[in-house]
């Protein structure tokens, strides 16, 4: 109870500190606020490269794991929670947890790299997007996925770029169900920057296009490769 109670504080605190930066941030014109993103991530980078974030190979426990949630944590009743994969699909489809705990599921080491300079070493487990984009049989000019999140976030990526880093949707974390890190379902987008590993997904959409996630309107890296700054 208490390394929740912990984890939750510091979260919060977490969510805070990134709106006292975010309101002077989003005033700004959109090119001055494409120079300050730019300066602001590689000074972070470089800051974390000199406390030797990067080196960090160790298992982060659960109560320490670092994450930043804007909005504050929508705690979603699993039993009630689905997935909807639509858009430029031929098979479109809805499905519950329980659903997809019946893929083969996908363990992993995985090292989330946080824009702001914080680094994650978990293992999660999930289902792999591969396999839901199969099911999903996508039209002919599929580029996009969209992540749509509970709490109203969303994010974009290359579905080479998925399918390149093996993608998937972790429902556990270090053997745990963890909300305020995303459950029931969240992205893990491996050697992409923390904003791109959406968490509390909801909906998945394939598109043709390429339109930019919420983030990256505003101003950050947009395919988000760590070490990328514009």
């Amino acid at each position: 109870m208490g390394n929740k109670k912990t984890l939750r504080t510091r979260l919060s605190t977490n969510r805070y500190l990134l709106r006292i930066i975010y309101y002077p941030w989003i005033v700004l014109p959109y090119p001055a606020r494409r120079l300050v993103s730019i300066a602001g991530v590689w000074f972070l980078q470089y800051i974390s490269r000199l406390r030797g974030t990067r080196r960090q190979q160790d298992l982060t426990p659960s109560e320490k794991l670092f994450d930043l949630s804007f909005w504050g944590v929508p705690h979603l009743d699993p039993s009630g929670y689905s997935l909807t994969i639509e858009g430029s699909v031929r098979s479109p489809f809805t499905l519950s947890l329980e659903d997809l705990k019946q893929f083969p599921a996908v363990e992993r080491t995985i090292i989330l790299d946080c824009v702001g300079g914080g680094r994650n070493v978990s293992v999660m487990r999930g289902v792999s997007f591969a396999s839901l984009l199969e099911r999903a049989t996508p039209e002919a000019g599929v580029k996009t996925a969209i992540f749509r999140c509970a709490d109203g976030y969303f994010t974009t990526h290359p579905v080479e770029d998925l399918l390149e880093t093996d993608a998937f949707l972790a429902y556990q974390i270090n053997g745990q169900d963890i909300p305020e890190n995303g459950y029931p379902l969240r992205l893990v987008a491996p050697r992409k920057y923390g904003y791109k590993w959406a968490k509390w997904v909801t909906h998945i959409q394939l598109v043709p296009d390429a339109p930019k996630g919420y983030w990256e309107q505003r101003g950050l890296p947009d395919r988000a490769w760590v070490g990328d700054v514009r």
